[in-house]
């Protein structure tokens, strides 16, 4: 993926060290969108002059908005499924720091298979913030990280995979997009390859992360005699309370 340059205020970072930590990326604007949709609810209920086509274009926005709180709810619910069965793996990736020790956070968001580019089911974004290519950034700001994951079954394995690319490219982040640059420079972004080189150490973490979450999960099975809910049935699930509630 191309490098994103974003704007670093180096002063705020240095002068106020907020703690690592893996977050929910729904929960920057869920509030907003509650408010919202109180207040779409409202002029639905008590507007006696709109149109059909207002009524029905106020629909769609309602819509769109309780699928926003569906996935904020689904990714609370994987997130929290996740750390239950790989807290080492959750953990190392909540306390992640950058190479000069800055605490770097992570947002993960759970999307629709059709959310995401070019068939791929999971992507994390690889680029530094102005001034300092050891820093990560995202579209979250300086020293955060975006992890996108498409809600199938196996999204919490896809989420292992991606936290161990996070977990390398972090602390490497410099040296590692000298390498991905010049590894990739000739693949598509819908390339299985891009990331996976047999000499990508990033890659090889990714697979790390993935095999360790596989028996973590394995494990937990068959402790507790059951499997844990699928993605596909939380969701389902969550599609049919969110109407419900009251915002």
């Amino acid at each position: 993926m191309k490098n994103l340059c974003l704007p670093l205020v180096i002063a705020i970072i240095y002068s106020n060290p907020i703690p690592a930590a893996v977050k929910n990326g729904y929960g920057l604007h869920i509030y907003e969108v509650r408010e919202s949709l109180k207040t779409l609810q409202t002029i639905l209920d008590e507007t006696d002059t709109l149109s059909a086509f207002q009524k029905s274009e106020i629909r769609k926005k309602i819509g769109t908005l309780l699928e926003f709180v569906a996935f904020h709810q689904l990714t609370e619910l994987l997130l929290s499924q996740f750390r239950l069965i790989a807290p080492d793996l959750f953990n190392k990736v909540d306390t992640v720091r950058s190479r000069n020790g800055f605490p770097i956070t992570v947002y993960v968001r759970f999307v629709s298979e059709e959310d995401m580019q070019h068939g791929a089911h999971a992507t994390t974004n690889i680029a530094h913030a102005m001034n300092d290519p050891d820093l990560y950034a995202s579209e979250f700001g300086p020293a955060t990280v975006s992890v996108k994951i498409a809600s199938v079954n196996r999204s919490l394995l896809l989420l292992a995979h991606e936290f161990g690319h996070v977990i390398y490219q972090v602390r490497n982040l410099a040296a590692y997009m000298a390498f991905y640059t010049k590894s990739y420079q000739n693949e598509t972004f819908n390339s299985s390859y891009i990331g996976h080189d047999g000499a990508d150490p990033s890659g090889m973490r990714a697979l790390e992360f993935e095999n360790i979450y596989r028996n973590r999960y394995y494990s937990l099975v068959k402790a507790r005699g059951e499997k844990v809910e699928t993605p596909f049935s939380l969701l389902a699930t969550i599609r049919r309370n969110v109407g419900r509630t009251t915002f």
